[in-house]
């Protein structure tokens, strides 16, 4: 059984793994460039990239207990949450992902300081273009494992807060609409459901124009919507 630590920050801890994962997504792909004449993405973002996921990885490792024998499905005895398995296999993306990023960004460093015409040089450089394909395609693999992994997540507020503030960015980088989206994270009802346990939940917070911009968003898609229209007249 988790501590009761753990029970309180579990939904807080969920929405750092997300927005860290899809924050260093965004990073990577900033830079990124299939062309192989494209300028090579530099070493301090590498270096940026690892710290992210370093951070995703400890926080997975915070809430989750560890995978001792996968194939018995045994794992560490500890006050923490049991993994299911599309939270393994997030888990195991994002140690994946950290691992070949740090690779990439040693590469990086040692193709900076190599004469471009030496065997070492070139072979770093082939090697460092294999790491950034692979490391494109996990980031990709992470992105279908989130969305498996958010549907066991439904209800959490902070993500849907987050979602709903940041639509555009999290639009592009999960590549669906806002309500398929809200779908993955909301209970019924999908983004009618979402932007009203929004405003719900910024009423309570003590964030009225929060609330209030919620509530409006909400009757901008559903006119008839009461709870819209009594969270607005409360406030």
């Amino acid at each position: 059984m988790a501590s009761p630590y753990l029970i309180k920050v579990h939904d807080w801890k969920i929405r750092e793994i997300v927005v860290d994962f899809i924050e260093a997504k965004a990073l990577f792909e900033k830079y990124y460039k299939h062309d192989k004449s494209q300028k090579l993405i530099p070493f301090n973002i590498l270096r940026k990239l690892c710290d992210m996921l370093y951070i995703t990885k400890e926080n997975y490792h915070l809430l989750f207990r560890n995978l001792i024998d996968p194939k018995k499905l045994i794992f560490e005895d500890a006050n923490k949450f049991t993994p299911q398995e599309n939270e393994i296999n997030l888990m195991n993306t994002i140690g994946l992902l950290f691992h070949k990023i740090m690779v990439a960004r040693e590469l990086k460093y040692m193709i900076d300081y190599y004469e471009e015409d030496t065997r070492n040089y070139q072979e770093s450089l082939l090697s460092l273009h294999g790491h950034l394909l692979r490391i494109y395609d996990l980031f990709n693999q992470g992105i279908d494992d989130l969305k498996v992994m958010l549907r066991g997540h439904k209800g959490n507020i902070y993500l849907t807060t987050f979602f709903l503030e940041n639509s555009e960015f999290c639009v592009q980088q999960f590549n669906q609409d806002l309500p398929e989206l809200m779908r993955l994270v909301s209970k019924p009802n999908g983004i009618e459901k979402a932007l009203i346990d929004a405003a719900k939940f910024y009423e309570e917070s003590g964030w009225p124009e929060k609330s209030r911009l919620m509530c409006n968003r909400c009757l901008e898609l559903f006119p008839d919507n009461n709870d819209a229209k009594t969270i607005l007249k409360r406030l």
